[in-house]
């Protein structure tokens, strides 16, 4: 299974915590945070450690990236094209954002771990068969609104994985019931 990072909705860490263990059970164990929700971070680790990786995303100061960093997150994702980010935390990997070419390759010589395409619905699916090629080798991340079948063209264009920014929203995720989340899941298990 390709990779597909997951945006945890903006909910309670009780109203998140059933819908992660549904995560696990589906297969989607790479997630991410927003960084205002960071002080939830050790309550998913304390029960989610061995089987998903968290980390945060909408990130714009070094000081969040620290504190990313303290408090057990994998990486620290921003959505823009901020180097400054990069060295502030040695030990993290960060993830830096762009939409051109010029700007994903300033990420990676400014030392990012990898770039992200945001949109990635700004120029369509044609951009998704060359924009890969172009980066190779840096770790290209598609990030946007994505369907289905655009995820599986960005990573068979050689993206390391897809985000999509919609894929758990918090109605999913704080429903009486679980079963529309882990139908969206299961749609969303990309070359099955």
């Amino acid at each position: 299974m390709h990779e597909v990072i997951v945006s945890l909705p903006d909910l309670e860490l009780d109203d998140l915590v059933p819908a992660c263990e549904v995560l696990c059970q589906e297969g989607f164990r790479l997630w991410s945070l927003p960084v205002a929700r960071l002080d939830d971070l050790a309550g998913l680790l304390r029960l989610f450690r061995r089987r998903a990786k968290v980390g945060v995303h909408e990130v714009t100061e070094p000081e969040q990236v620290v504190a990313a960093a303290g408090a057990g997150a994998v990486f620290a994702a921003s959505t823009y094209l901020l180097p400054e980010l990069v060295a502030t935390a040695p030990e993290l990997p960060v993830i830096l954002g762009g939409l051109t070419p010029s700007e994903l390759h300033a990420g990676i010589a400014a030392g990012a771990a990898g770039v992200q395409l945001v949109p990635t619905e700004a120029f369509g699916t044609a951009y998704a068969r060359t924009l890969p090629e172009l980066m190779r080798p840096a770790p290209l991340i598609a990030t946007g609104r994505l369907e289905r079948y655009q995820a599986e063209l960005w990573l068979e264009a050689g993206a390391v994985a897809v985000w999509p920014s919609a894929l758990v929203t918090a109605t999913l995720a704080s429903g009486e019931s679980l079963d529309g989340l882990r139908v969206q899941l299961q749609q969303w298990r990309l070359h099955d």
